[in-house]
C-alpha cells in the first residue's frame, strides 16, 4: 500500500493549475457537443417536414438513435482515456488501437441492425407503426445502423484527438461533420426522391469525408495502426462498456418516468416531457466540464496519481457549480417564456413552467453531479459512475412508486428536485472517499 506524503502533495500541482486547462478543454468540447445537438434537432425537423409516413419513422428514430449513441459514446470515452494515458506515458501508440475500437463498435451496430430486422414486427407493433409503413421504417433503421459504422471513424478519431489535448481540432472536426451532414441531407432531400433515406445517406457521406480528415490529422503524430490489440479490447470493456450501459439506463429511466405518470393526463405528461427534454440540452455543459477536467488530469504527468485525480475532481466542481448556478437562475426566472417557446399549448406550457419552477433552483447541484459522474467515467472509474447512477435511479424510482396514486407531474418534479440535492451530496462524498483510497496513489 502506497501513501502520498506531504512532499509529494506539494510537488504535484494542486486544484488551481488544473482549472485553466480544464476550462480551455471544456469550452472546445462544448462546441463539438452543441454541433452534435444541432444535427440531432435538424434531423428530427427534417423528418417532420417530410410528413406523412415519415412521422412514424420520426417517432422510432429517437429510441434507435439512443442505442447508436450508447455504442458511440462508449467507444468515444474508451478512445479518449486510452489516448490520454498513452500521451502521459510518452508512448506513440495513439492510433494503434483505432481498428480494434472500430471493429467492436461496428460489430455492435451490425448486431443492433440484425436484431431489429429479425424482431421488427413485434417491435414496430409496440411503437404503433402501421403495417403498410413497416418496410420503409425497417429499411430506414437498418440503414441508420449501417451508415453509423462509417460515422464511428470521425467520432472515435475525434476522441483520440481530444485525449491528446487537441480539443480545438477535435471540435472543428465535429462541426465539420455536422455541417456536411446538414448540407448533404438538405440537398438529397430536395434533389432526389430518397425521402427519409436521405438521412442515413447524408451520414455516410459526412462520415466518409470527416473520417478521412480525422485519419490525416491523427497520422501526423500518432504512429501506425495495429489491426487487433487485446489491450484495446480491455479498455473498451473497462472504460466504454459502463458508459454505454449508463446511456441505456438513462433511456430506461425516462420510460419509467412515463410509467409513473400513467395516471396523469396527457397535458401533464407532455409538459413534464418538455421539461425533461430541455433538461437534456442543459446537460451538455456538465458533460463538457467533466470531460475537460478528465483530459487535463489524464495528460498531467506524475507517477503518484491520487492528488492529481483529487485536484481534477475539485476543478470539476469549481467550474460546474458556478456555470449551473447561472443556468438555474435563468431557467427559473425565464420559465414562462421558455415554456411558451417549447410549446404553443397554454396548458402544456403551464405544466412545463411548473417543472422549471422546482427544477431550476436545483440545476446547480444537478450540473455538479453530472459533471462529477462524467469526470469519473473518463479517469478510469466508469464502473463506479455506473454504480452510483444505478443506485440513485433505483432509489428515486422506488420512492416514486410509493407516492400516493395517481402520481401527477408536479409531485414527480418535486421528488426529482429534492433528489438532485441529495444526489449531489451523496455523489460528492462517495467520490471523495473512493478517490482517497490507496489504489489512486500510483498510476495504473
Amino acid at each position: 500500500m502506497a501513501f502520498v506524503t506531504s512532499d509529494e502533495e506539494r510537488e504535484i500541482a494542486g486544484p488551481a493549475p488544473l482549472i485553466s486547462p480544464a476550462i480551455r478543454f471544456a469550452v472546445s468540447i462544448l462546441v463539438g457537443l452543441l454541433a452534435g445537438l444541432v444535427l440531432q434537432v435538424f434531423t428530427l425537423a427534417f423528418l417532420g417536414r417530410i410528413g406523412g409516413d415519415a412521422l412514424y419513422i420520426r417517432a422510432i428514430y429517437t429510441p434507435i438513435g439512443f442505442l447508436v449513441l450508447a455504442v458511440t459514446e462508449g467507444l468515444v470515452v474508451a478512445a479518449q482515456v486510452s489516448a490520454g494515458i498513452a500521451t502521459r506515458s510518452g508512448r506513440r501508440e495513439i492510433l494503434r488501437p483505432l481498428p480494434t475500437f472500430l471493429g467492436i463498435g461496428g460489430g455492435l451496430l451490425l448486431l443492433i441492425a440484425g436484431a431489429f430486422a429479425a424482431a421488427s414486427d413485434p417491435i414496430l407493433t409496440v411503437v404503433g407503426v402501421a403495417p403498410g409503413q413497416r418496410p420503409e421504417t425497417l429499411a430506414f433503421i437498418v440503414a441508420v445502423c449501417l451508415t453509423s459504422v462509417v460515422a464511428l471513424v470521425p467520432y472515435t478519431g475525434g476522441a483520440l484527438l481530444r485525449g491528446i489535448g487537441r480539443t480545438v481540432v477535435s471540435s472543428a472536426l465535429s462541426v465539420g461533420f455536422t455541417v456536411l451532414s446538414i448540407v448533404a441531407m438538405t440537398v438529397l432531400g430536395a434533389r432526389t426522391g430518397l425521402g427519409v433515406l436521405a438521412v442515413p445517406l447524408a451520414t455516410l457521406i459526412a462520415g466518409a469525408v470527416a473520417g478521412a480528415a480525422a485519419l490525416v490529422l491523427l497520422r501526423a503524430h500518432a504512429g501506425r495502426m495495429s489491426w487487433f490489440r487485446r489491450d484495446a479490447v480491455a479498455e473498451v470493456w473497462a472504460f466504454g462498456a459502463p458508459v454505454a450501459v449508463t446511456f441505456v439506463l438513462l433511456s430506461s429511466v425516462n420510460f419509467c418516468y412515463l410509467w409513473v405518470l400513467r395516471g396523469a393526463g396527457a397535458v401533464e405528461v407532455a409538459g413534464f416531457n418538455l421539461g425533461q427534454g430541455a433538461n437534456s440540452i442543459f446537460m451538455v455543459v456538465a458533460i463538457a466540464v467533466g470531460s475537460g477536467a478528465a483530459i487535463a488530469v489524464n495528460l498531467r504527468p506524475g507517477e503518484v496519481r491520487r492528488p492529481i485525480t483529487r485536484a481534477g475532481l475539485s476543478a470539476t466542481v469549481r467550474i460546474a457549480l458556478p456555470s449551473y448556478a447561472v443556468i438555474g437562475v435563468l431557467a427559473y426566472a425565464l420559465r414562462h417564456p421558455l415554456s411558451r417557446l417549447l410549446t404553443s399549448d397554454v396548458e402544456v406550457a403551464r405544466t412545463t413552467a411548473g417543472y422549471f419552477l422546482w427544477m431550476g433552483p436545483t440545476f446547480v447541484v444537478f450540473g455538479g453531479t453530472l459533471a462529477v459522474l462524467t469526470y469519473l467515467e473518463q479517469v478510469g472509474m466508469a464502473g463506479t459512475a455506473l454504480l452510483l447512477n444505478a443506485v440513485y435511479f433505483t432509489v428515486v424510482m422506488v420512492i416514486a412508486l410509493l407516492l400516493p396514486q395517481p402520481v401527477g407531474s408536479m409531485a414527480l418534479t418535486k421528488l426529482l428536485a429534492i433528489s438532485n440535492v441529495i444526489g449531489f451530496l451523496t455523489c460528492w462524498l462517495s467520490t471523495r472517499y473512493l478517490i482517497s483510497r490507496p489504489r489512486f496513489s500510483r498510476a495504473g
